[in-house]
């Protein structure tokens, strides 16, 4: 059975607050993120967990690579507790608009092309810094189409400080 594109994403109100703590405590300059764990629901998808970038994290103004170990640690806590999985990602875009970048794109369907992870769609939600607010849009990674998809659970000017 094939299962059904990605037509929504909820966010938990526990991987929206990470989220809303991290764009509000980040250097506004960089990029940040971190991975996102959940499940597949027929066509939605829930966001249980949201990570952060972690210690160890690369974060220049256009490029984000979250820390490997910090994310590993979260994953196989996040397992052990409801056994939610890596379904994606979500990341700041500072200095651009809240859209895959070409970086993005082929990141995302590396991670949807490798026989081992066995991703059925990968999952992104980009934040762009437009001051006062962030903006914010989701994407599913499917067949190697991105997609904009409905995102709900995370307020839509969660602010910076």
């Amino acid at each position: 059975m094939t299962p059904q594109p990605i037509t929504a994403i909820h966010l938990t109100p526990q991987a929206a607050h990470v989220i809303t703590h991290e764009i509000r405590t980040a250097d506004p300059t960089r990029e940040t993120g971190g991975i996102l764990l959940g499940h597949h629901i027929h066509d939605t998808v829930i966001v249980r967990h949201a990570g952060t970038p972690g210690p160890d994290a690369v974060q220049t103004p256009t490029y984000f690579l979250r820390d490997l170990a910090h994310t590993q640690t979260l994953a196989d806590q996040a397992y052990a507790q409801d056994h939610s999985v890596w379904i994606g990602e979500w990341h700041t875009h500072p200095t651009s608009h809240p859209v895959p970048s070409a970086r993005d794109a082929a990141t995302y369907h590396q991670l949807l092309n490798d026989p081992e992870l066995a991703f059925h769609s990968f999952i992104a939600v980009i934040l762009s810094l437009r001051a006062p607010h962030w903006d914010m849009t989701a994407w599913t990674c499917h067949n190697n189409a991105i997609t904009q998809v409905a995102v709900h659970g995370l307020p839509n000017q969660p602010g910076h400080q």
